[in-house]
């Protein structure tokens, strides 16, 4: 075998453990919490020595980071065309009484809550780091693309009632109303007697959060 050879099959082992460590970090970061977790446990999962994790990695906070950085990553890749396909329809000043407003919404909120529900590890970490958090984020740690998503769905709306509404309030409100249940699935939900993770919850909350911003968005 050609040292060519050789040097690409190393290169693809070395991509692979890479990508097993992750996703093991994934699932341990999820289950315990980055103080709950070692390298040892999450290189036994990945079937992997501790060793090539921080070889790869530097340390578990290195980890960690590449953790985060690729939900992020995943997040943006499944929103970003969510995000185009709900504003590809709207133009400024429609008319908020026909259906182009409540298409866009049930594309935005449908898009972010499909992700959600398939990535709960992106659910359960985000809500870990959020108390583990030591520090003040100083870049995004939100869609880019569903911000935009969501401004561009309220410049369309031409003197809503009330008072204007403010486009950063609107984007927590929206994510706030898709990530708390399903952030909450083992404790209110739970007591609720409801899983929030089964389909019919989510069809169920999709439409009401839909009902909800139209509700809000639409003229009296």
């Amino acid at each position: 075998m050609s040292g060519k050879a050789t040097g690409s099959r190393r290169r693809r082992d070395s991509a692979r453990s890479r990508e097993a460590i992750l996703d093991a970090a994934e699932t341990v970061f999820a289950r315990d919490g980055f103080d709950g977790s070692s390298l040892i446990a999450i290189g036994e999962l990945a079937g992997v020595s501790p060793t090539l994790a921080a070889y790869f990695f530097g340390d578990k906070r290195g980890l960690y980071d590449a953790v985060v950085e690729r939900l992020f990553a995943d997040r943006d890749r499944a929103l970003d065309p969510v995000c185009a396909a709900a504003t590809e329809g709207l133009e400024p000043a429609e008319d908020r009484n026909g259906d182009a407003l409540r298409d866009a919404l049930e594309t935005l909120v449908g898009g972010y809550l499909d992700f959600l529900r398939a990535r709960p590890a992106f659910v359960q970490i985000m809500a870990r780091d959020a108390l583990d958090h030591g520090r003040r984020a100083t870049t995004p740690r939100h869609s880019l693309a569903f911000q935009r998503g969501v401004s561009e769905v309220l410049q369309t709306l031409s003197g809503p009632p009330g008072p204007a509404l403010d486009p950063e309030h609107l984007l927590l409100t929206t994510v706030a109303l898709c990530f708390f249940p399903l952030e909450h699935d083992a404790t209110m939900l739970a007591g609720l007697g409801y899983s929030a993770f089964d389909d019919d919850f989510i069809d169920a909350r999709k439409r009401h959060v839909v009902d909800v911003l139209e509700r809000v968005l639409r003229p009296v």
